[in-house]
């Protein structure tokens, strides 16, 4: 809620805020926890609730699945598609992984010889 905190949210607005992320992002029982004591999983769902919290049109994601392990990876999948469901934030999430692209994306951005190339596509 921290986002919500600078901007001078009330008390209540930023609980319910958390509250209402920890829920879709299966953390709530994580906020009372520092980050040196979670998972590789458990520090990406609680970096997608920071970064969520302030209600954002938009979202650049850096490989942000590229240090997790294949089970945690497939978890995401399936999170990263209900936080785009749930919250309709438009997501730019850049990629060297080509399942990351094919199970994630409704558009691919590729850069060939200089140039970006754009394919239109279905989720899988």
């Amino acid at each position: 809620g921290f986002p919500l905190s600078i901007r001078k949210e009330s008390s209540k607005t930023i609980h319910d805020r958390v509250n209402e992320l920890s829920r879709l992002l299966d953390i709530e029982h994580l906020l009372d926890r520092f980050p040196t004591g979670l998972s590789g999983g458990e520090r990406q769902r609680v970096a997608l609730g920071r970064a969520l919290s302030a209600y954002p049109s938009f979202l650049c994601l850096d490989e942000p699945l590229s240090a997790l392990d294949e089970e945690t990876r497939q978890e995401m999948y399936a999170l990263l598609k209900a936080v785009q469901r749930e919250t309709g934030v438009t997501t730019l999430h850049i990629t060297h992984n080509r399942e990351d692209v094919e199970r994630l994306a409704d558009r691919k951005l590729s850069m060939r010889e200089g140039r970006v190339e754009v394919e239109m596509g279905s989720r899988g």
